[in-house]
């Protein structure tokens, strides 16, 4: 049900944009439908890790790649594939999603406020598309190496979508309200929550993860359904986004999770301050990623 109303939701601000058809209307509800694109993207994280139905984990896989994974060109199958070694190596050399963004200088912090306020802006404005579309796709493995079934699937379902967008002529609209709100206000809104995670972390804290509070704003645009309880989820990943806030509330009574865990309130103030007090500098990421390239040299 969340899934079908994400998408009853993106359809009314496309249907409310293109009957405006005025400039600030159009850009409000492209930001509107990149934080409903970043919606499905946390529902297909759900699929993943099969909270859809783990009995019948052909229909969870099939309705989560049609309905959440592959409007973005990526699967759930290769999504997990990429996702579990995270759960089980998070922060670490066998974390292959951390490794390959800490060798980047935008995941390296400390930073300034400014400095991070400004790669937020640069996501938001496509500067970075293309290189994060390649990671998740190819590099991450996240749309390749599929299983002949999904492959098939695949080609049925983008075989469906241009036929439906050349009955219906709706080219345009699909460039305008789906392609270019993904390029750009969506890209900002994931770098946000990314750093949000497990970057910058003044310390390990429970399972390598922070935990950010927000307001009903951030929870529009960069945390919904409770993936801002990211460090919840990593000490009990099998648990449901609705009871991710429960859980946070159970833990908050327990003297290890209040003293170890590292928590932030908001995204835009005390994220970004624990971001530029952050004691791991450019000097230890980069000193962390050589040494998973060379235990990748020595592996192989």
């Amino acid at each position: 049900m969340h899934t079908l109303a994400e998408w009853l939701c993106i359809v009314a601000l496309i249907a409310t944009a293109t009957h405006v058809q005025h400039v600030a209307v159009s850009l409000a509800c492209m930001l509107l439908i990149a934080a409903r694109q970043h919606a499905l993207l946390i529902l297909m994280h759900e699929y993943a890790h099969h909270q859809f139905s783990r009995r019948h984990a052909w229909l969870n896989d099939m309705l989560g790649d049609a309905l959440t994974a592959l409007p973005f060109f990526i699967t759930v199958h290769g999504f997990r594939r990429n996702h579990m070694p995270h759960h089980q190596h998070v922060n670490t050399v066998a974390d292959s999603n951390w490794i390959a963004a800490i060798k980047r200088p935008r995941y390296q912090f400390p930073k300034s406020k400014a400095q991070t306020y400004a790669e937020m802006v640069k996501h938001a404005l496509g500067r970075y598309t293309l290189e994060e579309l390649n990671r998740y796709t190819v590099d991450a493995g996240m749309a390749t190496n599929l299983s002949p079934a999904s492959s098939r699937f695949r080609m049925v379902y983008a075989a469906l979508v241009l036929a439906l967008l050349a009955v219906f002529d709706l080219w345009w609209t699909v460039l305008l309200y789906w392609l270019v709100p993904m390029a750009t206000f969506l890209m900002g809104i994931l770098y946000v929550r990314d750093l949000g995670e497990h970057f910058g972390m003044p310390s390990q804290g429970i399972a390598g993860s922070r935990t950010v509070l927000s307001n009903w704003i951030g929870r529009l645009f960069i945390c919904p359904y409770g993936v801002n309880y990211h460090a919840e989820h990593h000490l009990y990943p099998s648990v449901p986004f609705h009871r991710l806030a429960s859980l946070h509330e159970v833990l908050r009574t327990d003297d290890y999770y209040r003293r170890h865990a590292v928590l932030a309130h908001g995204y835009l103030t005390g994220l970004v301050s624990q971001l530029a007090q952050s004691a791991s500098g450019p000097a230890h990421a980069a000193s962390i990623a050589e040494a998973g390239i060379a235990a990748s040299i020595d592996a192989s």
